[in-house]
């Protein structure tokens, strides 16, 4: 009668033999290495966002907003001010258009200004970036504006572009985000309170 040790002892040995020189099961830590840095870049996105929400929400007690439109207030400066730190728009205004825009270009987040009749700035609009969008609106979603911000203090459902507005009022001003059919927040506006 043969003992089944040695049989087990061999298959052993023939694993671990064929795994050193490449014919066996080998285990790759690839997948694992990719994983990991695909949760470090989305942790990363996730905190640059919560940094743009804290400093768009924080600027906001104060009627401006952060970036390239800092130091343009609601109410108090004008359009040449933002002509003078912006440039012409660059696209001609269409006739029954309010806004001045500004696209996001090479990682610069994206503007829109709406003017009183005094040519005051009425409304800023905040577009973020078009690249790695993660780091900046695209990984805010209503869940996290909740637990950054707090309940908002009115919703609104925007019929004609199936969003949603969650108002946050912020003293004098207030910021309406705007979420699209995808959960992360489309833009953000900010005008006087009603």
């Amino acid at each position: 009668m043969l003992s089944k040790k040695p049989t087990a002892g061999m298959v052993s040995a023939f694993i671990l033999t064929g795994s050193l020189l490449g014919a066996g099961p080998s285990f790759s830590t690839e997948p694992v290495e990719a994983a990991s840095t695909m949760d470090s870049a989305s942790a990363t996105a996730k905190e640059d966002a919560l940094t743009t929400l804290h400093e768009i929400y924080n600027k906001a007690f104060s009627g401006e907003m952060p970036y390239t439109a800092m130091g343009l207030k609601i109410n108090e400066n004008t359009q040449k001010e933002v002509y003078e730190t912006f440039g012409s728009p660059p696209e001609p205004g269409n006739p029954d258009e309010t806004f001045d825009y500004y696209h996001a270009e090479m990682g610069q987040p994206g503007f829109a200004f709406a003017y009183n009749d005094d040519k005051t700035i009425s409304q800023i609009r905040y577009f973020g970036t078009n690249v790695e969008r993660d780091h900046n609106l695209g990984s805010i979603t209503p869940k996290v504006l909740g637990n950054q911000l707090g309940s908002a203090d009115e919703i609104r459902h925007i019929s004609s572009t199936n969003e949603i507005n969650y108002i946050y009022k912020t003293g004098n001003y207030e910021l309406q985000f705007i979420v699209g059919e995808n959960q992360t927040v489309d833009h953000i506006n900010l005008l006087e309170a009603k």
